[in-house]
This record gives C-alpha cells, sequence and structure tokens, in this order.
C-alpha cells in the first residue's frame, strides 16, 4: 500500500472519531481558527471538540468580551486534564497550554464564573493554535510602536523613576531602542527589551515573550539538562545525568561560552529591587535552562561542557552531552529536583516545638492566602494556635525562617508581625500610585471601558489626591494590625535569603525596625525601604506580542536609623551561606549556626 494512502485511512479514522465523540452538545472546532464571538448566560455551559496530535504544543485560549468564564480540558475518557480561572474578570485571556502523549480527541467547556458580581450574559471565542513552524518577521515600524508603547508605559507609571533619573532610564532606552532592526523576531525583540525592564530596579516588573514565541519554543527548543545553584557567585551542577559525573561541578563553559559570558546576560534581564543581587541569583538558578535557551541557542543538537571540579580545581571536559525537549526537560526537572534536599517546600508553613532547648522554630513559606486552607482565616488559625502552644510551653527562643517566601496577600506581614510587637507601630511614611488613569490601558485587560471604569473606581477607593498634586493612600487604609495578647517576649531569630521578597522582605523589614530579632543568611531579596507591587497592570504588545506586567502602588517604609544602604534589602547580621557539599547533602547551616547561637546565648 503507498505512503500517502496510508496516510488518507488514518486521516479518515480520526475524522470518524472526532465526529463520533461530538454528538449533541459537542462543537466541533478546527484547529488555527478562531471561532466567532459566541453568546453564554449564566447557568448555561458550552463543549467544544476536537483532534490534538501526539506530542504537539496547543495554545487554548478562550477570550472573554464581557463575562468571566472558567476553562475545563478533558481528555477522550472525559477526565479532566487542566481547570483555568485567571483573574482577570470580564475582559482577557483564559489561556490552557498542552501536548497529548497520543493523538486523540479532546473536549473543552467554558462556562461562566459563578459569582454575583459576573455578567449575567456575556461573548467569548475560542482558538486551538499550532505551534509555529517559524517564527515570524517584524517591520522596524511595528516593533518601534511597541518599544514606545512600552517605554512610555514606564515612565507614566513612574516604574524606574525610583532609583534612576529621568535621563539615566530614557538614555538606556535610546541604547536599546537603537538595537532594532527590520524583520527582527518577536524573540529577537524580547531580548533587547528585557534588559530595559530589569533597568527599572523593580522586581516586580515583568517582561515574556509572546505566547506563539513560547509555543515555538516548546515545540522545537532543546534544553540544558542539569539543575544548578549559585553560591558566591558561582555556578554549581546538582545532579548527574546518565554516564556524566557531573554533581558538585563548577561551570566554566557551555558550547564554548564563559560562565561569566553567561551569568552576565541572565543578570540584565532578571528585574529586582534597586541594586539588589541576592534575588537575581536565586531567580536564575530556577530557570537556567529556559534563559539559555532564549539567550545563546534555541536547538543545540548537544552540549560541550568545559567544569571544574572545585575540591581539587581539575578540569574535566564532556562533549555531546544530549540536549532535551520541552517535554523531556519537564520530567527531568520534576524527578531531580525530589531528590534535592530542600530545593522546594511542601506545606506553605509549619510550627516545631523544641521543649528541651525551648525553642519554637516557625517556617513561614509564603504569604499567599491561597495556599492555606480557608484563606486568610487560615493562615490566622494557624498563627493563633502556634503562638498559643508557644505560650503555653513557655518558650525563650523563636526561629522565623522566611528564606522562601517571595510574598503574597496584602497585610499578612503584619498579621505575623502583630505577634511579636507589644503596641502598633506606623508600617508606611506613605503609598502612592501615579494616577488615576493612563493613556496606554488599550494594550492591557483594562481595554474595554466597563473594566477600566472599575479599576479606576477601585483606584479611588485606595487613593485622593494630595494638595501637593500626589495620589496618596487614604490614612488607615494600610494601617498595621493590633497587638495580639500572647505576642512572643523571648529572643528572636529571622532567617533570611534571596528569595525573601515583596511581603516575606517587608516583613523583615517591619522586624528590623520594631523588634530586636538577630538576622542570619543573606540580604533579602526584597528592598528594605520599599517596593512598588499591589496593583498590576498586565499589559501586551500589539504588534511583538510580548506580555508583561507593570507595579502600581510605590509602598515606601517607615525606615530607621541601621545603615542599611539605598536600594539594598535588609542584611543579615550574621552573613552565612552553605557550601555546595552541605547545600547537596541537605545540611541547612544556616539553621545550624541560629542553634549554636541559642546554645551559647
Amino acid at each position: 500500500m503507498k505512503k500517502d494512502s496510508i496516510a488518507i485511512l488514518v486521516f479518515l479514522f480520526f475524522s470518524l472519531s472526532a465526529n463520533a465523540q461530538v454528538g449533541k452538545n459537542l462543537i466541533p472546532l478546527k484547529i488555527d481558527k478562531v471561532t466567532a464571538d459566541l453568546t453564554l448566560k449564566q447557568g448555561e455551559e458550552t463543549s467544544f471538540s476536537f483532534l490534538l496530535k501526539k506530542d504537539f504544543y496547543y495554545l487554548i485560549t478562550v477570550e472573554q468580551k464581557g463575562i468571566d468564564v472558567t476553562i475545563r480540558l478533558k481528555d477522550y475518557n472525559g477526565k479532566t486534564i487542566q481547570d483555568v480561572d485567571s483573574p482577570n474578570g470580564r475582559f482577557g485571556s483564559e489561556k490552557i497550554v498542552f501536548s497529548p502523549d497520543s493523538t486523540a480527541n479532546f473536549t473543552l467547556t467554558v462556562k461562566p464564573l459563578a459569582e454575583t458580581t459576573n455578567a449575567k450574559e456575556g461573548n467569548y471565542s475560542v482558538l486551538v493554535q499550532s505551534p509555529p513552524k517559524k517564527l515570524k518577521q517584524l517591520s522596524y515600524k511595528a516593533l518601534e510602536q511597541d518599544f514606545n508603547i512600552l517605554k512610555n508605559a514606564f515612565i507614566e507609571t513612574h516604574v524606574g523613576l525610583w532609583y534612576n533619573t529621568y535621563t539615566q532610564f530614557d538614555s538606556l532606552c535610546n541604547v536599546q531602542k537603537s538595537k532594532i532592526r527590520d524583520k527582527m523576531t518577536a524573540l529577537d525583540f524580547y531580548q533587547l527589551v528585557a534588559p530595559v525592564v530589569t533597568y527599572t530596579k523593580e522586581g516586580h516588573s515583568a517582561i515574556q515573550p509572546a505566547e506563539e514565541t513560547n509555543n515555538y519554543i516548546r515545540q522545537n527548543g532543546r534544553y540544558f539538562p542539569f539543575l544548578v545553584k549559585i553560591l558566591d557567585k558561582r555556578v554549581y551542577i546538582l545532579n548527574d545525568l546518565d554516564n556524566y559525573k557531573t554533581k558538585g561541578m563548577l561551570i566554566s563553559k557551555i558550547n564554548g561560552n564563559s560562565i561569566e559570558t553567561i551569568m552576565q546576560q541572565f543578570l540584565t534581564i532578571e528585574p529586582a529591587d534597586g541594586y539588589n543581587t541576592t534575588s537575581k541569583y536565586r531567580w536564575i538558578e530556577t530557570a537556567f535552562s529556559k534563559y539559555y535557551l532564549r539567550f545563546f541557542e534555541q536547538q543545540p543538537n548537544a552540549f560541550n561542557l568545559e567544569l571544574i571540579n572545585p575540591k581539587t580545581s581539575e578540569k574535566i571536559s564532556y562533549s555531546q552531552v544530549p540536549a532535551l525537549s520541552f517535554k523531556q526537560y519537564g520530567k527531568f526537572a520534576s524527578k531531580e529536583t525530589k531528590s534535592i534536599p530542600n530545593y522546594s517546600y511542601k506545606e506553605p508553613a509549619t510550627l516545631k516545638i523544641d521543649t528541651v532547648n525551648s525553642t519554637a522554630t516557625l517556617v513561614v513559606n509564603t504569604f499567599s492566602t491561597s495556599s492555606y486552607k480557608d484563606g486568610r482565616k487560615g493562615f490566622k488559625e494557624f498563627l493563633a494556635k502556634g503562638f498559643q502552644d508557644i505560650a503555653a510551653h513557655k518558650i525563650q527562643h523563636l526561629v522565623i525562617d522566611i528564606r522562601k517566601n517571595e510574598g503574597g496577600a496584602q497585610g499578612m506581614e503584619d498579621h505575623l508581625m502583630s505577634y511579636l510587637i507589644d503596641k502598633e507601630y506606623p508600617k508606611y511614611k506613605y503609598a502612592e500610585i501615579p494616577s488615576f488613569t493612563y493613556s496606554f490601558l488599550d494594550y492591557t485587560e483594562y481595554r474595554n471601558k466597563s473594566s477600566r471604569d472599575d479599576f479606576e473606581k477601585e483606584l479611588r477607593g485606595e487613593f485622593y489626591r494630595s494638595n501637593d498634586g500626589r495620589y496618596l493612600d487614604i490614612p488607615g487604609k494600610y494601617k498595621s494590625d493590633t497587638p495580639q495578647v500572647n505576642h512572643f517576649k523571648g529572643d528572636v531569630y529571622i532567617l533570611i535569603g534571596g528569595l525573601s521578597f515583596s511581603g516575606g522582605s517587608e516583613f523583615a523589614a517591619l522586624a528590623k525596625n520594631y523588634t530586636k530579632a538577630h538576622f542570619i543568611g543573606e540580604e533579602t531579596g526584597g528592598g528594605y525601604y520599599g517596593n512598588t507591587s499591589g496593583y498590576f497592570i498586565h499589559y501586551t504588545l500589539p504588534n511583538s506580542k510580548l506580555t508583561g506586567r507593570i507595579p502600581l502602588i510605590k509602598f515606601v517604609v517607615e525606615e530607621k536609623q541601621n545603615g542599611i544602604p539605598f536600594g539594598h534589602g535588609v542584611m543579615p547580621d550574621y552573613e552565612v551561606q552553605p557550601k555546595i557539599e552541605e547545600y547537596l547533602n541537605g545540611y541547612d547551616i544556616e539553621m545550624e549556626f541560629v542553634k549554636k547561637l541559642i546554645k551559647n546565648k
């Protein structure tokens, strides 16, 4: 039988299979063709059917046009694969990226979010996109327009003008803009725009490649098959690979690129608060392979490595180390991270009490209320019970570990602080936004007049325009929590690190100001003097489709005279960092250091 005859039979088989499963309640979808606007009412739901091919990465987008919907992807057996409901209200996109392990039919269900604030009726469209075969080229005029939109948005929101003067920021923008060339791809454009976002020196700023670019990379990209740890600015490999003994080795070169060149590039595209670098190193660790692919090689067949044994200074070379596909890398990373002690956390918070040494160890890995059962209430109940137990056992020493706490819900840091203080304190010197309205909202989730009006109303509910023209927080809006009756009166030790960011670093700043806590570890990733966060405006540039976010509220902490340089985080009283052998063996040197401090007190 001819090959084309076999192909026809395969096509007919899957076409018949698709038609058999569509039935009365399923609407068939064609790949890469957007539906016309569909209407949906509260209490209704609509399901779609489509054929997806094995190992192809598909982008499923439901565009909300006046109604907030949830979407659910199911396999041919009716098993749920993904449930998605982004916090973007009645306008904007709900998206799923999926690659099947076998060619089969799948269904997508769209239904309104069952909340009273949602619209009773609205429109939406559905698009299932296959990965692009190549990245399209864009004109100079289109890229220039995108660059100007982003630059003006940063200036209008004052992002980048806390740590930089306008002249400095404008100069950097002019340098990067001069690099725009005709027929660049969206990935090329991302590479020259990312340093502009980093130059804002606002760690909550972000920019990402376009969805089309991401899907192209997922389909065609090849990944560096190692996890890394950065200690004292040196990059170590955390895993062996097949017959390659690389665990604990220092990276010297990757495919001829020196590690110094690689890290210099990564540091210029990873935003941080002010002049801080500890957060950059911690975030680069988790994104090392992804960043290497974006900025150095998208499709290497293999990697040639030059390594150094840190114990003997012996140089080691490996050639033709196999690169991994996106799916292979995901499985590899999932397996390897589980074998590395303390690589990530399982519980949002834990408390252990050692009555023999009269020590309680409170680990708060996140202030995100969605991580706790019953949300904000659950977090508060956890602390209430914990500090009740601490008081009952008359504990003298409290260790608080926030090394992995990248923040979360506003005010959770205050609630933890309320167990360490005996009187209220001024949290912020002030909180400020640039304005109630912005000219670039057509390129954001607020492009619709209704959502724009809601956003402005929300801002006016928290801020007012003062006599000096600034938009400041309404007095009492960000007031600190009242001290708890059973607040802790003993010695406090706080473990901090580069991932202590946003609300995590804000808690460290407050504890630095209003307690006598001892700080151990490395400089917090978040700024001591405050940060810009709170509300975020998410943008999509019209031509390159680069996406990102701009933080809106400038929170300025009521600082004390403690010698912390401007643009830095809380500095440790005792700077402690593990050696690579200690890290790989799970030896927590920071925690052990605290135990010695307590023992010798």
